[in-house]
């Protein structure tokens, strides 16, 4: 019975660990967490995005509910849409944060929004902040055109 009783828990306890945060949660570097936060949103993986997008705190699902926060990466995901991305050099910022240039393409569209990391909990780098309104602006925010029915 004891062993039944572990087993279900087991399941619960890593749930909770990836809301919050666990092992995963953040990047090794600044660039690391760019990249993985891209990554994630490429691929449309709303948990892995989730691991590195954060605070000088920790993750950003351990002050939002889950609504906000998958409203909030869907909406992320629409505009990070690319097929190349290039992290520039990071330059300072304030509270110890780094601002980074990362430049963005989608077929004839460019764009060069600025994001912001921040070390957070266990020196653990996240993706804090980002220029939605330049990718806006650029047009990669759109919807993919879908084909007119005849």
């Amino acid at each position: 019975m004891k062993r039944v009783a572990v087993l279900l828990l087991l399941p619960l306890a890593v749930a909770c660990a990836s809301l919050h945060g666990g092992a995963d949660a953040g990047a090794a570097s600044p660039t690391a967490a760019i990249q993985r936060f891209l990554d994630s949103a490429k691929r449309r993986d709303l948990v892995a995005m989730e691991q590195v997008w954060g605070t000088d705190k920790g993750v950003a699902s351990a002050t939002m509910t889950r609504k906000e926060l998958e409203r909030r990466e869907l909406i992320m995901i629409q505009c990070l849409r690319h097929e190349k991305a290039t992290i520039g050099a990071p330059g300072p910022s304030e509270g110890g944060r780094l601002r980074i240039p990362v430049d963005l393409a989608m077929n004839a569209k460019r764009a060069s929004p600025i994001f912001t990391v921040v070390r957070g909990p266990a020196s653990h780098w996240y993706v804090e902040n980002f220029e939605l309104d330049q990718l806006r602006d650029q047009g990669f925010c759109e919807l993919p055109s879908t084909p007119q029915k005849p």
